[in-house]
């Protein structure tokens, strides 16, 4: 059966049960009601009856008939208690609806209490023939019960008079139960339009379909209300993340990390954050889209998070760019080396001996303090190499680069990996070459040395500076003076060093100084 039939169903069922036993016992108490007061207003009467002179002076008496007879008759039209018997203690009736009875002997019984007691009290009488409650009193004559007075109503009676209330009582429960009916076949409806129509059977198979899919995806997926609280983990995210099912509920203010902080915080601004990179340990990095859940209203109601673990992203990335920062190098030297050849072709042509042996020597100490610096003293070959490569693309657009010779890298801090130290000296010295290509006589110098106390890398360029106004906004994701989609590095750079508990010091003047310390903590020795 489907849900709205049952639902249906059941509330017609449940109407029908409680307003159909609400209605019985409220009839059964109005009839019980009706029944004491019938009986009240008998009692009454019978009472009145048997305190009457001429009854009990004839009954006690002469025993005439005819006078207690026409006596009932002359008042009984006037009440609604037709039945109203007079008897002797021996139970023979002075007065009787029908005359041929008079002088009968009483035999529908339940007058025996108020002829050996003299007891008064109301009874009912429910036989096959008549249905009526009853009063019995005695009759007293000079001090001594001489016979009693019973005085009855016909229940049909007082229920024809009530008939119309009883009707209007009954219309009232069977509309209130059309209209119970009613309200509950349009719930169900209701309820089934909000569903979307589906069964049960088919709510619990799309859950499971959906637990399934999200739990097979290698992407992290959490979701969270508007007030912070966990609603679903995915499987990857817990491993990730050292969740477990436990935490859902709990609010992500639970979990001082930089990944709960940005969730929170597109929460709180009510803007979407899409493709941020996240480090949450030194060997993992994630990418992160927050994205903002709202409802029919357009009204914030949570935030839907994703991530990726770009270990495996970064390390085909290395394989491929390794690859093309050979190629650029190769052609880097290769242009540079046959402008070395033509320029001492040239000297020897011109027939300048001294000149072209001083050209190759010079060059010849240049290269071997490069090489020397950056093979005996930066012992990390990853930042030996982007250091190499940077400097052979700074000869190509003819920009001077020096590396001090003083520099020296034995260990780095355990919060910052060899491949930030690259992106971060990497996005440094391409923003430095792309503003000094601009001007004759652009230099860049280099230097990179760590300690006890932590690890110092210092760039400078001789360009045109950054201005005032824009200093307070060049670490502003997607912000950039230039044209195109750019304006990531230094963001880049930024999140690098504050996530390894560094700072960031800019001396603008006659060109651009970045000084940057990490401290060491418990470094990594290289071997």
């Amino acid at each position: 059966m489907k849900l709205q039939y049952k639902i249906t169903l059941f509330m017609t069922i449940l109407l029908v049960t409680v307003i159909g036993g609400i209605g019985v016992l409220t009839f059964r108490q109005v009839e019980k009601t009706i029944e004491t007061q019938m009986g009240n207003n008998a009692m009454d009467l019978a009472v009145t009856i048997a305190s009457m002179d001429v009854i009990k002076e004839t009954l006690g008496t002469t025993k005439d008939y005819r006078i207690i007879q026409d006596k009932i008759e002359s008042f009984k039209h006037d009440t609604r208690f037709q039945y109203i018997i007079v008897m002797d203690m021996d139970g023979i009736k002075y007065s009787y609806p029908i005359e041929y009875d008079l002088g009968k002997k009483y035999i529908s019984g339940g007058e025996e209490r108020v002829l050996e007691t003299g007891e008064s009290y109301i009874s009912a009488d429910r036989n096959v023939l008549i249905s009526a409650i009853r009063a019995f009193a005695p009759i007293y004559y000079n001090g001594e019960q001489v016979g009693a007075v019973l005085v009855g109503l016909l229940n049909n009676t007082v229920y024809e008079e009530i008939s119309s209330y009883t009707f209007s009582f009954k219309m009232t429960l069977v509309i209130g139960l059309i209209i119970g009916v009613a309200s509950a076949a349009l719930l169900s409806y209701n309820i089934k339009k909000t569903i979307f129509g589906l069964e049960p059977k088919e709510i619990a198979l799309l859950l499971g379909q959906r637990d399934n899919i999200l739990h097979s995806l290698k992407y992290g997926i959490i979701a969270v209300n508007q007030d912070g609280n966990i609603l679903l983990l995915n499987k990857h995210a817990k491993e990730v993340l050292g969740l477990s099912d436990e935490d859902i509920g709990k609010s992500i203010n639970n979990f001082d990390t930089a990944y709960m902080r940005d969730i929170m915080e597109a929460l709180k601004n009510e803007e979407s954050i899409y493709n941020q990179e996240i480090k949450i340990n030194p060997k993992i990095i994630l990418l992160c889209s927050h994205t903002l859940l709202r409802d029919h209203k357009n009204e914030v109601i949570g935030v839907v998070s994703s991530f990726q673990d770009l270990t495996e992203v970064k390390q085909m990335a290395e394989e491929l760019t390794g690859i093309k920062k050979l190629t650029y190098d190769l052609r880097a030297q290769n242009h540079e080396f046959l402008n070395k050849l033509h320029t001492i072709s040239g000297l020897i042509q011109l027939e300048e001996y001294d000149k072209a042996i001083t050209y190759i020597s010079d060059l010849s100490r240049q290269r071997h303090e490069i090489l020397g610096t950056l093979t005996y003293k930066i012992k990390d070959v990853h930042i030996a190499g982007i250091l190499l490569s940077k400097y052979n693309q700074a000869l190509e657009s003819k920009i001077d680069m020096v590396i001090d010779p003083d520099s020296h890298l034995k260990e780095i801090p355990e919060d910052i990996t060899v491949d930030e130290i690259c992106s971060v000296l990497g996005n440094l010295i391409e923003n430095a070459i792309e503003e000094l290509v601009k001007i004759e006589n652009g230099k860049i110098y280099v230097k990179i040395y760590s300690d006890d106390a932590g690890l110092n890398i210092w760039v400078e360029d001789n360009g045109p500076g950054i201005k005032d106004e824009v200093k307070n906004k060049i670490f502003e994701r997607g912000y950039t003076t230039k044209v195109g989609n750019r304006g990531f590095g230094l963001n880049i750079v930024k999140k690098i060093i504050d996530s390894a508990g560094g700072n960031i010091n800019i001396i603008t003047g006659d060109g651009t100084t970045w000084d940057i310390f990490i401290p060491m903590k418990r470094g990594i020795k290289f071997d």
